[in-house]
């Protein structure tokens, strides 16, 4: 019988991993929400297992967090998936303005990375612009900015 063999797990590893939001999320209030989309890639050629780490996710401005999320392996060079999409609920807190969630950004390689999605929707009344006032939190990692863009009622 085959097993899986991961890399002892490393408290603190977290802080060998490139943490970054995939794009800016977009959306309109009372439209179908939007993904926020973040990435983690390693910045070593050895396996990083950090263990189970918590994961906060602050909302930009205007946006909320439904809960759902999901996240997925995926090869670095042809972006292809490399496993199964894995979904389930975080916690949300302060009118879904944060998420959490505890999750193991184990990579193997520097070859593969994570690939993460979190759903969120535009606030109805919230005045259409660009925000950059959320951030991801990724156990002692260094947090990360997160932008998102409302949407006025003429655009798609």
């Amino acid at each position: 019988m085959a097993t899986q063999t991961q890399a002892p797990v490393q408290p603190g590893a977290e802080n060998k991993l490139y943490i970054l939001q995939q794009g800016i999320v977009e959306d309109a209030p009372g439209g179908v929400p939007a993904h926020l989309s973040f990435g983690i890639l390693s910045t070593v050629p050895d396996p990083v297992n950090p263990g189970d780490i918590t994961f906060t996710l602050k909302a930009p401005n205007g946006f909320v967090f439904t809960g759902w999320l999901s996240w997925s392996y995926h090869d670095v060079n042809t972006l292809q998936a490399k496993g199964n999409l894995q979904t389930t609920q975080g916690t949300l807190a302060e009118g879904g303005r944060t998420l959490t969630f505890t999750h193991n950004p184990y990579l193997s390689t520097n070859q593969e990375c994570l690939g993460y999605a979190a759903q969120v929707t535009a606030i109805d009344g919230v005045t259409p612009g660009r925000y950059t006032d959320g951030e991801l939190r990724v156990g002692t990692a260094n947090p990360v900015k997160l932008k998102g863009r409302v949407l006025g009622p003429d655009e798609d």
